[in-house]
């Protein structure tokens, strides 16, 4: 037993110079390392525990607002993924804690708007029959974005995503929505990928996007 505790204690020891270490970085050094294992994370059970380290980051940085936005980022994305689906709700109202604070620090961001517009589709997402409410909503964030930045592809990506769920009979479908995956897709490749408070996130999700629109479209 002693031999077992011991090995249970070198662990938690070694686990808490791994976190704290962590923490002995800057904000921004900090969240890059940890935006890279969720980037590179396959799965929900993967995800998740990285999704804790994000609200620990914002925990020890409160005040600043990429720690805040990779919170907010990371629990939405993760809600998508969510088997759970009376879970999906509080995750979101957990993620707008931390983007209505983001919003108080720096509004006038585009990537703020595209966040606001990825949590309003989550909401969608639990319950389609929010659309109205939530689709006007995300479009709002978007126009703003795009006011203050047209070249940033998560616009184009999100514009996509609305088209791609939404049905064809109100004018949705993967035909609609291809041309702006692939626009978004330009734009990623033309983007810098060094500077984690210049957000790069989406390029791998939406070359999927651009494979499943395809697909579809091959299967008429």
């Amino acid at each position: 037993m002693r031999t077992i505790n011991s090995r249970k204690l070198l662990v938690t020891i070694v686990s808490l110079v791994f976190t704290f270490g962590s923490f002995a970085q800057t904000p921004e050094e900090s969240v890059k390392e940890t935006y890279q294992a969720f980037d590179t994370a396959k799965t929900y059970n993967q995800q998740a525990p990285v999704v804790n380290q994000f609200k620990l980051i914002a925990t020890k940085w409160p005040d600043n607002w990429l720690c805040n936005y990779y919170a907010a980022l990371s629990i939405g994305i993760l809600s998508f993924q969510e088997p759970d689906s009376k879970k999906k709700d509080p995750m979101l109202d957990e993620a707008d804690t931390y983007f209505e604070k983001i919003k108080t620090m720096t509004s006038n961001n585009e990537e703020v708007n595209i966040l606001g517009s990825l949590l309003a589709q989550a909401r969608i997402s639990v319950k389609s029959s929010r659309y109205k409410k939530y689709g006007d909503m995300g479009k709002a964030y978007l126009d703003k974005a795009k006011s203050l930045n047209p070249n940033s592809p998560r616009i184009y990506y999100m514009e996509a995503n609305s088209l791609y769920y939404t049905p064809k009979m109100f004018g949705g479908g993967a035909d609609k929505a291809l041309p702006l995956y692939e626009k978004a897709a330009d734009l990623f490749a033309k983007e810098q990928k060094s500077d984690i408070s210049k957000p790069y996130w989406g390029n791998a999700q939406n070359q999927q996007m651009i494979n499943l629109c395809k697909s579809d479209m091959q299967a008429k």
